[in-house]
């Protein structure tokens, strides 16, 4: 396991707490519609200067911009929760499933190919990256494991791990944290979301939706060629491949 370049090892470990405030924003705006606090917060100084530090002013804009048209949260927190259910939790129309197994996977059912079913090869390969990194996923959480909440969260918490390493100095473990942040968003969450995301942008009928699923395009697209550039490329395994695995970094 190579270790990257000092110079950008050192910049890039400042860059872990806002990483992961960022993968926890987008794992909660695809688990569950905002709430009126959340909307009345999007428009605050606080969240303007932080969001753009974290995401970049031209992403963050889309979302800034619909903030600015918040009048009553209230009455917006109901739009955006009857959005969120015509969406991602009720078929029709407008739904859009969130999970890797429907963008990316087929199999074959009496002697045909079969694409957009539940609970394919992906779901059961993150299950793997879950295990490896001894990944806490509550109870209360009901989702497959391949919804897009469930692969952002994963990501937070290598995020906090990455902290919890470099804190103690340990960058054997550090380094694995990075390689496999790199590997997870290369063999699967940059894999399918930007057709996820183009989806959603076609069928939302609501502005918070389609500025947060370019947010979700460009934030995992710019951490994962940032992790390219410090490690190499990623070798786009499904799986977990380390020589060493069972020496679980991420533990």
């Amino acid at each position: 396991m190579n270790l990257p370049r000092v110079e950008k090892r050192e910049d890039f470990v400042s860059c872990a707490p806002g990483r992961e405030v960022g993968y926890q924003f987008l794992s909660g705006a695809f688990a569950a519609p905002p709430s009126a606090a959340q909307l009345a917060e999007l428009g605050s100084p606080e969240f303007v200067d932080k969001a753009t530090g974290l995401f970049g002013e031209a992403s963050i804009k889309p979302l800034l911009q619909f903030a600015e048209t918040v009048g009553s949260p209230d009455e917006v927190a109901r739009q955006a929760r009857q959005e969120f259910m015509n969406l991602f939790q009720v078929p029709g129309a407008q739904y859009v499933a969130p999970y890797e197994s429907v963008f990316r996977d087929e199999r074959e059912l009496e002697g045909r190919k079969v694409s957009g079913l539940l609970l394919g090869p992906s779901a059961l390969a993150v299950q793997q990256w879950y295990r490896l990194a001894a990944l806490d996923i509550s109870p209360e959480c009901r989702e497959l494991p391949d919804h897009i909440a469930v692969e952002l969260s994963y990501l937070a918490q290598l995020c906090a791990k990455e902290q919890e390493f470099a804190g103690a100095s340990d960058d054997t473990r550090l380094a694995r944290c990075w390689e496999m942040e790199r590997d997870f968003l290369a063999a699967h969450v940059v894999r399918w979301v930007e057709p996820l995301c183009r989806r959603i942008r076609e069928k939302t009928q609501h502005p918070y939706f389609a500025a947060v699923a370019e947010l979700l395009v460009t934030f995992t697209r710019r951490d994962l060629a940032t992790l390219e550039d410090l490690l190499g490329p990623s070798d786009g395994s499904p799986v977990p491949v380390y020589a060493d695995r069972n020496a679980q970094a991420a533990n």
